[in-house]
């Protein structure tokens, strides 16, 4: 049952396949390829449908059901070889008449374009660039200012410029912060660390508070054990409480 490329209107003009068969929804990408693949040869080349089972992915059900869609859509038309009652199939190919229109906007009345505002562009930029200023201003350590602009933009989209200089300044200020492992602004940003609370120095003052007292505690406990009297020894060298021969 061969498959054979029909006579089209634009066989002497292009070899393209246009492009509105191509584009045809109707159509499922297994249909269009064989579409494509026929189209691609001269007119009257024959290809069966062994032949497209071998050279192909598709079994001979996947291509036969290519052939029926292409078929419903006008893409091929039937032909009985001989007019037998047992004569072969033929399907040949054939310009549809019924596809659909192309999906080309129309030049009458185009939709505009939307228009982006540079002014406002410019005007948001400078804005932010006198924000990761003040930022970068107050911030201890000072590396990668490139990189620490790029997550300061990505961090005024989660938090108010308020909070992060708040944090910022917390964080400078901490008494605990050891300037040897301070954070890099990019990582300070991309981590949210405005959101963590310094240690303020009355929390730090109650925490001496408890360790001195700990301290205290342990040293009364030492000189508990060494001012208590030992037990007395019974004349076997032994204590009292515990010689048997005493106890006996």
């Amino acid at each position: 049952m061969p498959v054979i490329r029909g006579h089209h209107t634009f066989d002497n003009h292009f070899t393209q396949i246009p492009n509105v068969w191509l584009r045809d929804s109707r159509l499922s990408f297994k249909a269009r390829g064989l579409l494509s693949l026929v189209m691609s040869h001269s007119q009257g080349w024959s290809l069966s449908i062994a032949t497209l089972a071998a050279t192909s992915l598709e079994g001979r059900d996947a291509i036969r059901s290519a052939i029926a869609e292409l078929e419903n859509h006008g893409y091929l038309t039937r032909t009985q070889q001989n007019d037998g009652k047992f004569g072969e199939n033929i399907w040949i190919t054939h310009d549809p008449t019924d596809y659909p229109l192309p999906e080309n906007p129309s030049t009458e009345n185009p939709t505009p374009k939307k228009n982006i505002d540079k002014e406002e562009q410019v005007k948001n930029k400078q804005e932010t660039e006198e924000l990761f200023d003040e930022f970068w201003n107050s911030y201890p350590r000072k590396l990668d200012k490139a990189k620490a602009f790029r997550a300061f933009k990505s961090a005024l989209k989660r938090a108010k410029f308020e909070d992060i200089l708040a944090g910022v300044i917390a964080y400078r200020n901490d008494p605990h912060r050891n300037p040897d492992y301070t954070k890099f602004p990019a990582t300070w940003l991309n981590a949210d660390s405005w959101e963590n609370a310094a240690v303020l120095p009355e929390s730090k003052a109650r925490k001496d508070r408890e360790r001195e007292a700990a301290q205290e505690f342990i040293q009364w406990q030492k000189s508990l054990e060494k001012s208590s009297t030992p037990p007395p020894t019974c004349p076997h060298g032994n204590s009292i409480v515990r010689c048997k021969k005493c106890l006996n």
